[in-house]
């Protein structure tokens, strides 16, 4: 029998069965699928949606084996399984953003991905501005557009590896073409600071940093003089001294800003400075009563951490300290390096000559090094000291007695040739 262009396209005419038989062999093959497939375990917590979604791939399914396709099996716990993992991945990406605005260094972009330079850096030096609530990426693209560091990135890593790091605002002149954790450090240091803000150096006494903040904020000097210890949060064994407490900086005030709250910033500040060396609180007078007399007694810094050195080794063998700028602070006296006899007879407790054991308070607000270095002194033997050259900052260490007195003989000495410079 012949077949008509319908039969050529849509099958053999001879192929076709009664409809009735047809429906019996859906049937069959609807119950061989459902056979092959896994049966669904009974789960009583099972959603509404899950049932549906359930029943529809159960559907669909069938449909893939009547279309030749290679059936997928259902598991109800599948979705359930990509849950956690969905909410895993958002915890991730909230709490890694989170990490980043908490360092304060914001989501960077990465100018010039990768690499540092090494050093110091060039003699070559150029101005920076950093601006108040610069992220750690903004200041890093700043000093990349400037050369002074190779990368955003180093700088940002420079960052993280700080956190408790605090920059303040302002212009600075840097060495071009230095490392990025170099240029952080020089970011710190207030002597790169360019022009703008009241200038408070290391080793001021109270007196002499009320009257530097009275000069650049135009209010008087009786206004600091009213705030108290307490006030700023100081310990009661302050004595209502503030020595110590006010850490030497450039600073920018509001013009709005109060004497006690400008005062409070330094606190601050010199706060930080204590838990970025995790000092114990019950430490935190001692340490910075120790700094204060190296920041007098090694001006140049280059010699902090054997100065105190020096200061532990004497306590330790319950030796009076003899620090000569102890007694300056007595007399308040500046210029000279030495005391005279009268000067150290003085019955005040600051006097290290007359009173063993630490001044009762620190005597000056000494800076970061002195702080660092009071806190985690050189290791040494070094019971004595003394600066030969006033000049260059050179300094002879000397466990004994004997050998102080050889180096006090080289001081002399270079007194004697340089007069009026001791």
């Amino acid at each position: 029998m012949g077949s008509s262009p319908r039969d050529r396209l849509f099958g053999r005419a001879e192929d076709e069965v009664d409809p009735s038989q047809a429906v019996r062999r859906e049937g069959e093959r609807g119950a061989q699928t459902r056979a092959a497939l896994p049966k669904a375990r009974k789960n009583p917590a099972m959603t509404r949606r899950e049932r549906r979604d359930r029943d529809e791939a159960l559907r669909e399914a069938e449909r893939r084996r009547e279309a030749g396709e290679t059936s997928v099996d259902y598991n109800p716990n599948r979705r359930r399984g990509m849950v956690p993992l969905v909410l895993a991945l958002v915890l991730v990406l909230v709490g890694g953003t989170f990490a980043w605005r908490t360092l304060g260094l914001g989501l960077p972009s990465f100018q010039s991905q990768g690499g540092d330079y090494d050093g110091a850096g060039e003699d070559e030096t150029v101005e920076v501005k950093i601006n108040k609530g610069d992220a750690g990426s903004t200041i890093g693209s700043s000093l990349v557009e400037a050369g002074v560091t190779k990368s955003t990135s180093a700088f940002v890593e420079a960052m993280a590896a700080n956190p408790k790091v605090n920059l303040t605002p302002g212009t600075y002149k840097l060495r071009k073409k230095q490392s990025a954790e170099s240029a952080l450090t020089a970011l710190q240091d207030p002597k790169n600071r360019v022009g703008g803000g009241i200038v408070i150096q290391e080793g001021l006494w109270q007196s002499e940093i009320f009257a530097k903040l009275s000069k650049g904020s135009g209010r008087p000097v009786s206004e600091y003089e009213k705030v108290t210890a307490n006030q700023l949060g100081l310990p009661k064994s302050m004595n209502g001294k503030l020595e110590g407490w006010l850490f030497p900086s450039t600073y920018d005030f509001d013009k709005s800003m109060t004497a006690k709250e400008q005062l409070q910033a330094m606190v601050k500040n010199t706060k930080d400075q204590l838990n970025s060396l995790d000092v114990r609180a019950d430490q935190l007078q001692e340490v910075l009563t120790k700094a204060s007399i190296v920041q007098a007694e090694s001006p140049a810094g280059a010699d902090d951490g054997k100065v105190a050195r020096v200061i532990e080794n004497r306590l330790d063998e319950d030796m009076p300290l003899q620090m000569d700028s102890s007694v300056h602070y007595i007399i308040h006296k500046r210029g000279t390096v030495t005391t005279s006899n009268e000067d150290r007879q003085s019955d005040s407790p600051y006097n290290t000559y007359k009173h063993k054991g630490l001044p009762p308070t620190p005597y000056n607000s000494p800076g970061a090094a002195a702080i660092k270095a009071a806190a985690n002194p050189t290791p040494g033997p070094w019971k004595y000291f003394v600066t030969v050259n006033q000049e260059t900052g050179e300094t002879l260490f000397s466990e004994t007695y004997d050998q102080q007195l050889e180096n006090e003989k080289k001081f002399r000495e270079w007194c004697q040739k340089n007069p009026g410079k001791c």
